[in-house]
């Protein structure tokens, strides 16, 4: 698993490249984990950098035709999709503004079908509140592992710039994720 989440109360540590991260109890702050799994209760897996396909739509496929995207299956999920925002930062630990029109996050079930989005506002890749929901989908849905995220990253091509994707805890619910997006 690359990104994870955990909510575990006690003493974590966790063996990264560089060292060791400790992830505190869920009543400290939000701690990060890179490309390592962090605990059971959120983790993707590698994103696979692409274009959103012809006809893409907001609306359809939570990206725009044309626009460059960000595929991340969901591994593993015990939370519901109130329980998580996302957003994306450049290697300056700074929030990424897309360039477009749109841009935003999605999430599509196992058949491709669009479940979830959020629309960012003025490029900034940055979940301030929760989904726009889909028929069917509310914040109390489990956002588990037949769910896909999709990330539109707007009209100019990112890749290969070392952005991180970030899944951040919300509620009840605290921690964070990140993993770098090709």
């Amino acid at each position: 698993m690359v990104g994870a989440i955990s909510t575990l109360g006690t003493l974590l540590l966790i063996l990264v490249l560089t060292g060791v991260i400790p992830l505190l109890p869920t009543q400290a702050p939000p701690s990060t984990c890179s490309a390592l799994e962090c605990g059971l209760r959120f983790a993707v897996g590698n994103p696979i950098a692409g274009t959103c396909a012809a006809g893409g739509s907001f609306a359809t496929r939570g990206c725009i035709a044309g626009d460059f995207v960000y595929n991340l299956t969901i591994e593993t999920s015990s939370i519901t999709f109130g329980e998580v925002l996302f957003h994306v930062e450049t290697q300056n630990d700074t929030l990424y503004f897309a360039t477009g029109p749109y841009s935003g996050f999605a999430i599509l079930n196992s058949t491709g079908s669009l479940v979830a989005h959020y629309q960012t506002v003025g490029g900034v890749m940055n979940m301030t509140v929760g989904w726009n929901y889909v028929a069917g989908t509310t914040a109390s849905t489990t956002l588990s592992d037949i769910y896909s995220i999709v990330v539109d990253v707007g009209t100019a091509n990112p890749h290969g710039q070392g952005y991180d994707f970030v899944a951040l805890g919300t509620g009840s619910f605290s921690g964070s994720a990140s993993v770098v997006l090709p």
